[in-house]
């Protein structure tokens, strides 16, 4: 089995691990300085990868070096996704601290897999099917055994 199949699950279970870090020097430092040092960590290391790449540009995918010369015009929507991690550093710690990790990841898997589904319809060409709709639904009722409480 090829790594990059395996890096989903590896990146759900490390976003697991950085909520509960974050919610622990929330705890003692306060969620804004979790949420500061986060964003000090991904700028610098998305600064080095900018100037990898920049200056070795052949050492990547083109996906990550992107065109060089062309129309460069910034979207605003540019910023949605910067957006949408800063919520998730913020906010699911505080989910966390409410509800436990459990139930916040499988509502964050719940949501992921329908939005996923829509996504892949709509911008991805592939097609919502039964056994499509089958297999998320499976998943919720694994989900909501896993988390049921007595």
């Amino acid at each position: 089995m090829k790594v990059i199949k395996l890096l989903p699950i590896i990146l759900g279970g490390a976003g697991v691990i950085q909520a509960g870090l974050n919610k622990t020097i929330a705890q003692t430092h306060g969620l804004s300085t979790a949420s500061l040092i986060n964003g000090v960590v991904v700028a610098l290391c998305a600064a080095v990868v900018f100037l990898l790449v920049y200056h070795y540009p052949g050492w990547f995918p083109d996906i990550v070096a992107g065109g060089r010369g062309q129309n460069r015009a910034f979207l605003w929507w540019y910023l949605l996704p910067g957006i949408i991690g800063f919520s998730f550093v913020f906010i699911v710690p505080l989910m966390i601290m409410e509800v436990g990790a459990l139930p916040v990841f499988l509502g964050v898997i719940a949501g992921q897999i329908l939005v996923g589904m829509i996504w892949d319809a709509c911008y991805e060409n592939i097609p919502i099917n039964g056994v499509r709709i089958a297999g998320a639904l499976l998943t919720f009722v694994g989900a909501i055994l896993v988390a049921w409480k007595k």
